[in-house]
């Protein structure tokens, strides 16, 4: 990989000085910055990095994250281990992750998420009515502020947030976590990733359907989104030393003393 192109957020203190110094660093390794690349640097957080794989991912790119943001849960490679990173591209040092995908068909368009969709109330306050039908089968009608469906890369997200399950990135899964239910026995369940689902907002309420925290769409009273594993992935570029639990354990925090 000689050509790469650099995906950066504006909006992130020092980001054009930061685009700059990664320009130089390209340079300084031999790789040529190009509107054809080999792979993609996101430089800022984890929403930068969920921007750069809806625009790159189902062109096969990779991505590899660089964090000048907050938490950097996905952009796990900071802006001052760059240099050695590239080196270890130069040197085919690192793993590329295969993350899974979701598309949603809403009003004959089709949408992506790497993280997850979210099915919300738009009037803060107020509940929406869903109603909820897996591979055919009706399986409950509740109401609640909303709904997240996930990927593995998603549960870490939002949906962990509210309750739902952590899963291994690697996982063909998807999670439905509701978001404060008013009914106590709905509960997050996960389903196999080949499974369609369908989400019907009811009579009660408006919502508006958002991906990767990033993309909205209204969503009006008896619409019927569907959702399913896209048919491609995102491709991450990840160094070698870098695994889930490490991420887990610095990132947030998870788990005990190793002696304990």
């Amino acid at each position: 990989m000689k050509k790469a192109k650099i995906v950066v957020n504006p909006k992130k203190p020092g980001a054009k000085k930061n685009l700059q110094l990664a320009e130089q660093a390209l340079r300084e390794k031999g790789f040529e910055i190009s509107e054809r690349p080999d792979f993609i640097i996101a430089l800022g957080g984890d929403g930068t990095l969920l921007a750069a794989a809806n625009s790159y991912g189902p062109k096969g790119i990779p991505i590899l994250g660089v964090n000048i943001g907050g938490l950097g849960f996905l952009t796990n490679v900071t802006f001052g281990e760059l240099a050695k990173t590239l080196i270890a591209i130069v040197e085919k040092k690192f793993k590329i992750e295969k993350r899974m995908v979701m598309k949603a068909v809403f009003d004959r368009k089709k949408f992506y998420a790497l993280n997850d969709f979210t099915i919300s109330t738009r009037v803060p306050g107020r509940v929406v009515e869903f109603s909820a039908v897996i591979d055919k089968e009706y399986i409950c009608r509740f109401i609640a502020d909303g709904i997240i469906i996930a990927t593995p890369t998603g549960s870490t997200a939002y949906s962990l947030a509210t309750g739902g399950p952590i899963m291994i990135p690697d996982t063909e899964a998807i999670v439905l976590t509701p978001i404060a239910p008013h009914t106590l026995s709905v509960r997050p369940i996960v389903l196999p990733a080949a499974s369609k689902i369908e989400i019907q907002v009811g009579r009660k309420g408006t919502a508006v359907l958002v991906a990767d925290g990033q993309r909205c769409r209204l969503i009006r009273k008896n619409h019927k989104i569907t959702f399913m594993k896209a048919d491609y992935y995102v491709r991450l570029i990840k160094p070698l030393h870098t695994t889930f639990f490490k991420t887990l354990r610095e990132k947030m925090q998870w788990g005990g003393r190793e002696d304990a």
